[in-house]
Order: structure tokens, then C-alpha cells, then sequence
């Protein structure tokens, strides 16, 4: 391995720019084409098991080459944004890499479909204003079925189509390499919408290097010493979303391993079909939200299980906000039978505005996980829990990167915490980026944070609270879904599984804990979706007021505070992110307007 010391750029073995350090995405690109041309390294499962599609490092290449030159014939200025909205497969890698070989900025946004109205085309129009973009990529059969949205939406009428999957091959003898530079903009990477509006966040180059850097850092084992190839890699997360572009796209190319991809809806309807991919490889990596694991345990059968070798799953990476301890122990439960080892999780923490991750567990080591006391923890101390039955149990998401630099700050005084103190935390290093595009108000708040120590350093302000211990990093929850009242600081993710433990009707992962102001204070509201219509899986049916009372009673036994309000959600009700985070403030919201009239259970 080695170092570019003017980027601060861990290099894998094989991978060089053209003075033998990488400098932009073209340079990572063609540098693995140019050395394993004939490398299949991209396999797409269609139906979660066969393989449909696959690529070669030259034909990725070649066709992302052909695309530059196609869009640069359309792209009305230098620099342009483009679109780029396609259904599961390979065709957006090429896309992707298609807009850095022409110089324009690609712009992901979800799959779309022709259904006018849909959400997606709400949160695409906007993202197409906020982004300026000209262009819209897509395959031809999904524009053909969008034409007459895009036509009817005036956000979206003037963009000039592209299907790229249309583009001749032979353009890539076209193509020119493009004056691009470290600082410049790579790509836009539009938030989750988890907790507010979508907002562009300007990756550089240097921004993404830097950041595939530290992944492949702190993902390092002993046997990557050794010389041996990589790990394979399984993926169903969407490329549009930060962490599926990182992990489906850019780190296969960067660290020279192979990706097999499936569609995440394969996923989400049978998960199983991720976990047998994985069976099927051999030494394997893979990321995953926090969710998917649960899913994997209330999904899988017993039967199914033992079908499964999942003993050379080497590193199981797990995000979320947080990272759930009950997760890991039921997953580690469920699958110890098929060879799963504790010692493959690897809790990380990360988000957008700084490229993907900011620290991990590193590999093979097990996670550290705290109990605490609940009632400090409301007044931002961490001290151990009386019992092993008492407190809140709180994941490790590893140490700080030599390069990174992470700090508890006191929202109050703005002065960094002590060790186990929670605050807000600020990051900075190579891998933060620099704001928002066209957002200057909002990159001051969240990009220009300051310590008075450091008056010349500019910190991101994640808007995560959270503290260290022991030079980790332990993620308490999320500044602005934080629930106050009478002074004390409760975590809506605490109330949610109390709310969800509270009765067997109340459906696992379908709780939602927010406030609102009454006008004189902050009162609690508990969203629920249930099973109640049909019985809460008992002998016995339940009502609708035996299931609030329930509730009312564990959040105030396990809380110390007054439930104002309770809705009983129907399933599926509760407004979710593409990766499964809950949409606390978009919940808020619906709560407010009475938006949720019909799915309630009464």
C-alpha cells in the first residue's frame, strides 16, 4: 500500500493516476481498466439469484466513454448537472461514471415511474430546481414510460433526455479526457430527507478519494497483508442513496474486489435472497442499515437458516441512527447456526456531507456496547447502569480516523465535552465537503462550525448527538429529533422501543415518538402502527383503548413522562427514507395536518 501524501490518499495495491497517485474519479476509473480489463467485476442478480447482467472493467470503460461523449454533444455548458434516475441494474454505473468522463456533474435521484403525482416526482422536481440540472439520464424503456410526467411537469419539461443504454459503443473512440481537477465538484449528493428538506451536498474528488481512503483503512484485516484478494462484496442498496453509490460503485473500483448487486426490493419482500447470496461466495463483505438485519431475523425461517454458511461473511457493516444493540444480539441469535460470528459486525457512523463514513469498527473486532444510566443520560452524562437489567444500551461505532477529527460540543457553551459528556458532534478531514450547492445559509450553519480554541478551523456540525469514550465514538441520536420536556432530554428512539415492547399488537419497527407545542409547553406524541385488526396475533381480540393504555403505562413507567396523545397507524402507515430510516419531523408534520385520518385504528 501506499501513501499520496498531497491528498492524503491510501492507495490499494494496482491502483495508480497517471504520476502514480489518484487525483480524480477518471484517474481511479481508468487506471483499473487499463490494469484488469478483462476483470468481471460487477454481477447483477435481477431475480435476487441468477445472474442477468454483469460488466467487465473495460466494457465499463468503454461504454461510460461512449456516454461522455454522447452528453457532452447535448450538455448545453460546461460543467452541466445531470439526472440520473434508473431502475435496478448496471446501467447506472455507466451512467454515473459517463457524466466524470465528460466533466458534468450526475445528479442521483430514485427510479421513477410514469404514475403522475408520485412522491418521487415531487422530491425529483426539486431536487432538478435546486440543482439547476439540463440533463435526465435514464434507460430508454423507463423514459419512454415517464415521457408524459416529465412532459407535463414544468420543472422537469425543459431537461433533455438521454438513454444511455441506447448509446453506440463505438463513440468511445471519441472521447478526450476532460480538464478536471481534485477541487472540483464530482457528483451531487442529495440527502435522505430523514429530517428535513433535501439539501445537495457538493462531493469533490478529493472529497470521495479521500473518503474511499478511510473506508478501505478502516476495513483493513491481516489477511489483506498477506496479499490475498479482497473479500467479494453483496449489495442491494439503492446507488442513488450515499451509501449504496459508495458500496455498489466507487469502493469496488478503488479497493479491486467484485460486487454482486440485486434489486432492494428483491430484498425488502424476501430478504433471504441477500443472505443466500452471500452463502454463495465465499469470503464476502456487505453493509446494511440497521433495519435490514431485523428484518433478516422476522423474515428468515428457521429452515431457511440452516441452509445458509454464513461463516465467511467477513465484515457485516451496519448503519443507522443509531445503531440498535438489540439488533445485533438477535441477528447474532438468530444466525450463529449457519456460522455467523459476532466478530463480523461492524458498526459504523457516517452521513452525506461527509462523502459516507466518518469511523467504523474495524474488522473483526467485537463491538463495544455500554449500558448506561437512562435518567444521566437525559442530562447529557454517560455513567454505567446500576444493572445489567437497568439502563440504555448504547453500540461503539469505532475509533477516530488519524486524518478525522471528531468532538462532543456543548450545545450551550459551544465548548468541546469532556469524555463521556454527550454534545453535538463536529467533524472535520479531508472527506467533509465543502456545503450545499446553492444553499449558502445552510452551509454556513451546518459547515462553519468553530471551536474557541481552533477560531481558524471549520468543523460540520453533523447534528448528531453523541459522545467518546475510550477514543470511540458512541452516537446518542439525532439534535432535532430530540423530545424535551420539563427540562429533561428523552430520545425518540428510547420511547419507540418502550412503545413497541409495550403490547404485542404494536408492530416491531412501527413506532414513532415526536413533540409538539401545545402553545404553553411540549407535549409527547406516540404514533403506533398495529396489528389490532387482526387481534395482535392473541387468542383473545384487543381494543384500541387496551393498546393506547398499554402504551400510556410503559412510557411513563420507563420514562417518567406523560404520553399527551396516542394514534393507532394502520400498517405500513409510517413514512420511511429509501434506506428505512423513519421520517420523524415528515411524521410531525402529518401528525399536525391530519394527514393520517385514514389509517387510524379506533
Amino acid at each position: 500500500m501506499r501513501t499520496d501524501h498531497q491528498h492524503s490518499i491510501l492507495l490499494p495495491e494496482g491502483v495508480a493516476g497517471e504520476h502514480g497517485a489518484l487525483t480524480t474519479l477518471i484517474d481511479l476509473c481508468r487506471s483499473r481498466a487499463a490494469a484488469e480489463p478483462d476483470r468481471k467485476s460487477f454481477v447483477f442478480l435481477g431475480d435476487g439469484v441468477d445472474e442477468s447482467d454483469s460488466l467487465t472493467l473495460a466494457e465499463l470503460d468503454r461504454h461510460a466513454r461512449a456516454i461522455a461523449v454522447t452528453l457532452l454533444k447535448q450538455a448545453p455548458t460546461a460543467r452541466a448537472c445531470a439526472l440520473l434516475s434508473y431502475p435496478p441494474g448496471l446501467e447506472f454505473h455507466a451512467a454515473f461514471l459517463g457524466c466524470i468522463y465528460a466533466g458534468l456533474i450526475p445528479v442521483p435521484v430514485a427510479p421513477l415511474d410514469g404514475t403522475r403525482g408520485n412522491a418521487k416526482w415531487t422530491r425529483v422536481e426539486s431536487i432538478a430546481a435546486s440543482s439547476e440540472s439540463r440533463l435526465f439520464l435514464s434507460t430508454g424503456p423507463m423514459l419512454a414510460a415517464a415521457e408524459p410526467v416529465l412532459t407535463g411537469t414544468e420543472g422537469l419539461a425543459q431537461l433533455d433526455r438521454v438513454a444511455t443504454d441506447e448509446v453506440h459503443p463505438d463513440l468511445a473512440l471519441q472521447w478526450t479526457p476532460p480538464a478536471i481537477a481534485a477541487e472540483m465538484v464530482a457528483y451531487l449528493q442529495y440527502s435522505s430527507g430523514s429530517t428535513g428538506v433535501p439539501k445537495g451536498v457538493a462531493i469533490t474528488h478529493s472529497n470521495v478519494l479521500n473518503n474511499l481512503s478511510l473506508i478501505y483503512d478502516s476495513t483493513r484485516r491481516p489477511a489483506d497483508d498477506t496479499g490475498l484478494p479482497r473479500p467479494s462484496s453483496v449489495s442491494w442498496l439503492p446507488p442513488h442513496h450515499n451509501m449504496g453509490l459508495i458500496c455498489n460503485v466507487l469502493e469496488p473500483l478503488f479497493t479491486g474486489r467484485d460486487v454482486t448487486l440485486l434489486p432492494t426490493m428483491t430484498f425488502v419482500q424476501r430478504p433471504l435472497t441477500w443472505l443466500r447470496a452471500i452463502s454463495r461466495l465465499g469470503r464476502a463483505d456487505s453493509c446494511a442499515p440497521n433495519f435490514a438485519y431485523d428484518l433478516c431475523v422476522r423474515r428468515v425461517s428457521d429452515a431457511q437458516r440452516r441452509e445458509l454458511d454464513l461463516s465467511r461473511w467477513e465484515m457485516a457493516l451496519v448503519g443507522g441512527e443509531p445503531v440498535r444493540a438489540d439488533t445485533l444480539d438477535r441477528f447474532c441469535t438468530a444466525f450463529a447456526e449457519a456460522g455467523f460470528r459476532r466478530g463480523a459486525l461492524s458498526p459504523a457512523y457516517g452521513l452525506a456531507e461527509a462523502t459516507v463514513m466518518v469511523t467504523a469498527v474495524p474488522v473483526g473486532q467485537r463491538p463495544v456496547v455500554l449500558r448506561v444510566d437512562s435518567e444521566a443520560l437525559t442530562a447529557g452524562e454517560v455513567r454505567p447502569a446500576a444493572s445489567a437489567l437497568d439502563g440504555r444500551e448504547l453500540v461503539g461505532c469505532g475509533p477516530i480516523h488519524p486524518l478525522s477529527t471528531a468532538v462532543a460540543v456543548d450545545p450551550e457553551t459551544g465548548k468541546p465535552c469532556d469524555e463521556d459528556e454527550v454534545g453535538e458532534i463536529f467533524v472535520s478531514g479531508p472527506s467533509v465537503a465543502s456545503g450545499y450547492l446553492n444553499a449558502p445559509k445552510e452551509s454556513a450553519e451546518t459547515f462553519m462550525g468553530t471551536l474557541p480554541d481552533q477560531p481558524g478551523e471549520r468543523l460540520l456540525r453533523t447534528g448528531d448527538l453523541g459522545f467518546l469514550h475510550s477514543g470511540e465514538l458512541f452516537i446518542t441520536g439525532r439534535a432535532k429529533d430530540l423530545i424535551i420536556i420539563a427540562g429533561a432530554n428523552h430520545y425518540p428512539q428510547d420511547i419507540e422501543a418502550t412503545v413497541e415492547a409495550s403490547h404485542p399488537a404494536v408492530r416491531e419497527f412501527g413506532a414513532c415518538a415526536v413533540s409538539v407545542d401545545d402553545g404553553a409547553h411540549e407535549r409527547l406524541i406516540v404514533l403506533a402502527e398495529t396489528t389490532a385488526a387482526a387481534g395482535g396475533g392473541s387468542e383473545e381480540p384487543v381494543t384500541a383503548q387496551e393498546i393506547k393504555q398499554e402504551i400510556r403505562r410503559a412510557v411513563h413507567a420507563g420514562h417518567r413522562i406523560q404520553v399527551h396523545d396516542v394514534v393507532l397507524l394502520k400498517p405500513g402507515t409510517l413514512p420511511l427514507t429509501t434506506t428505512g430510516k423513519l421520517q420523524r419531523r415528515d411524521s410531525r408534520d402529518r401528525y399536525l395536518g391530519g394527514s393520517f385520518e385514514a389509517a387510524l385504528i379506533e
